[in-house]
């Protein structure tokens, strides 16, 4: 039996010859996922025969629900959840439709390749709330947003026929550096800040800074830029004039250790040293 999250070896004779061929014509066209309107089209029938067909292939397992009008074909042998991996975007927007959101954190690093880690979680940012569900190899994580925060997101294509929003270059820093636990940490976000410094927008990235209202950001990238050196010092100075007094770890999700730098009021739990050393492997 099907469960989501894991994927079974699948019978063939248990399709019909209309089933099989409906599902042979959705592969022929790279549509893994398919809406409603998608499959009248593929069969050609009414509306009344295309739903019993669809609730037929729900019914054996061979189609996951999404949401309303919404299906995933399921991997046909197991493992073969990697291959699904570049639909993993496209599944978390037809999971939150119609709500708004923006793809973030490490689903945004991956997407603007910024990592090279293996993602395995899908982190949307919604007004919705939502639980974490499983599918196909992915778990889904629905990260809450207020309705004015969904700002700095684009449209990218992350397969040929389909576009997700995500979290632009430098908005994807800001929030991950508001929620280091998120993106794999500081070190992490320092990478991919390194690998992208010629296409980020360093004067966007200070507004943004200044615009997501968390001190703790300022602070944290105040003290990378200054590590690589990147930046005007008139960005350097705005960020600056938004430190606070209270100090913040560096990297949250790391014990509280480490020297404390007085300029971003920063405690030190990675050295500079070992940032650098990040960036250079």
């Amino acid at each position: 039996m099907y469960t989501e999250g894991k994927s079974v070896k699948r019978d063939p004779k248990t399709l019909g010859e209309a089933e099989a061929r409906f599902l042979s014509t959705l592969a022929s066209q790279d549509k893994t996922i398919f809406t409603t309107e998608d499959a009248r089209e593929v069969t050609g029938s009414s509306v009344s025969a295309t739903n019993s067909l669809i609730s037929n292939l729900l019914g054996k397992r061979w189609l996951i629900r999404l949401n309303r009008g919404a299906y995933l074909i399921v991997p046909l042998l197991a493992g073969a959840e990697a291959e699904y991996s570049e639909n993993w975007f496209v599944v978390a927007k037809y999971l939150i439709d119609p709500e708004p959101y923006y793809l973030s954190h490490f689903s945004a690093l991956e997407i603007h390749e910024m990592t090279t880690q293996p993602v395995l979680t899908v982190y949307v940012s919604t007004p919705a709330r939502r639980i974490p569900k499983e599918i196909a190899g992915a778990t889904y994580r629905f990260v809450h947003a207020r309705p004015d925060d969904l700002w700095g997101a684009v449209s990218v294509w992350v397969i040929p026929s389909q576009q997700v929003r995500v979290s632009d270059l430098e908005r994807t820093i800001v929030d991950c550096l508001d929620r280091p636990d998120l993106c794999g940490g500081v070190i992490e976000v320092a990478r991919g800040l390194w690998a992208k410094r010629e296409q980020v927008d360093f004067v966007k990235l200070g507004n943004y800074a200044a615009r997501v209202r968390r001190k703790s950001v300022a602070k944290r990238l105040g003290f990378l830029l200054d590590v690589y050196g990147l930046g005007t010092a008139e960005l350097r100075d705005s960020l600056g004039a938004l430190v606070t007094s209270g100090y913040v770890l560096l990297d949250p999700t790391l014990p509280p250790e480490g020297r404390h730098t007085s300029k971003w009021k920063i405690r030190e739990n990675i050295d500079a040293e070992e940032l650098r050393s990040a960036t250079q492997t």
